[in-house]
């Protein structure tokens, strides 16, 4: 019998010569198969204090978009208004993390005027975030280039005034792949953004602002900066699927590719609504922990889909790892662009959607790794 971690070694090595054969990684500025620490500014460093001895968290919420239906609400009250009923829902974990869907910018013309949709969300959702305990946004997604690149550099800067850092894109390439390092009483995690291909206007290269989109190379890459970096744990957060769909096959086919380069937990958004949760080659794998605060109306109710999301949180301790999924209830059609915890109908409706080993009590449902 071949055992599961030697499997993944081998299929991670065969991956590695592969990328080699295509090519040095040039547009990090470092060779992937290089033993020396990764250049100066390769990462974005953090550190937190531990809540709990000896654990160390990240909480992880899904699609973040202030804006669209929520304009009114907003004007009227503020972005706070839209985030009352899950305020507190992210300050248990050391970390919290938000996949923002929308550039936080005052620009108000489209960088593509002929997109279906195309969002911003005012300056003000920067601080609104901050007061909730957000400390990572993720922009690697098919929105971060909403405003261009202006509005790219004005989510960060936004960001970063009320302390926040980014992960997922950037000015150019080498700033869109640094992963964000979190260290913590002795112990190192690293977060990785990357997602689909949407484009040429939306990925980054040498020169241009942009997100990451998957490739052999890019998946190998972060994870080893990653680790030369120092991290113990690599986290890829990830965008990708079919909005209102089920997981597809490319999908599929990325997760054991990020598994077999050597992540330890995957975590998915892009579909607005809950996915299975898997072990993919001993790897948890949440598809997409769908909505937190999303703007628009959503399609729910056409599309057939349960108006659910999730903040994931994972944690680590030195006996391994725990997943854990808190239900929210995220269809705006009821909740009018004020997410909440899901109640009891609702979270067993969750735990008969996702699956996947998770252990449910209340709304809330563990997975051991």
């Amino acid at each position: 019998m071949v055992r599961r971690g030697a499997v993944r070694r081998d299929r991670r090595l065969t991956a590695a010569f592969g990328a080699l054969a295509v090519g040095s990684l040039a547009f990090a500025g470092w060779h992937i198969a290089g033993t020396g620490e990764p250049p100066e500014q390769a990462y974005t460093e953090i550190q937190v204090v531990p809540k709990k001895a000896g654990v160390f968290s990240i909480a992880i919420a899904g699609d973040t978009m202030f804006g669209d239906g929520a304009a009114e609400l907003i004007e009227a009250e503020g972005v706070v208004a839209t985030l009352t009923g899950v305020s507190g829902l992210l300050r248990h974990a050391d970390v919290a993390v938000v996949n923002l869907e929308a550039p936080i910018t005052d620009r108000a013309e489209p960088f593509n005027p002929g997109a279906l949709y195309t969002y911003a969300s005012p300056p003000e959702a920067a601080d609104a975030l901050a007061a909730i305990g957000v400390t990572v946004l993720q922009l690697g997604n098919n929105h971060t280039m909403d405003r261009g690149g202006d509005g790219l550099a004005d989510t960060i800067e936004n960001a970063n005034r009320v302390g926040m850092v980014t992960v997922g894109a950037g000015a150019d390439r080498t700033e869109a792949v640094k992963p964000v390092l979190i260290r913590s009483d002795g112990f190192a995690v690293a977060l990785v953004s990357l997602g689909e291909d949407y484009g040429a206007a939306k990925r980054s290269d040498k020169t241009a602002p942009g997100m990451v989109p998957f490739s052999a190379d890019a998946v190998i890459q972060a994870e080893r900066i990653a680790r030369q970096a120092g991290a113990d744990r690599v986290i890829a957060l990830v965008h990708w699927g079919v909005n209102y769909e089920e997981v597809t096959e490319t999908q599929h086919y990325w997760a054991a590719e990020l598994s077999a380069a050597g992540y330890d937990a995957i975590i998915g958004t892009g579909s607005h609504f809950l996915h299975p949760v898997e072990v993919v080659d001993g790897v948890p794998t949440a598809y997409s922990i769908g909505n937190f605060v999303f703007g628009a109306l959503g399609r729910f109710n056409s599309m057939g889909r349960l108006g659910l999301g999730a903040v994931a949180t994972i944690s680590f301790d030195a006996d391994g790892g725990t997943l854990t999924l808190q239900c929210l209830s995220v269809n705006n059609r009821l909740v009018t662009y004020v997410p909440r915890e899901c109640d009891a109908e609702e979270s067993a409706l969750a735990a008969g959607e996702l699956q996947g080993g998770l252990v449910w009590q209340g709304s809330i449902g563990t997975l051991t790794f």
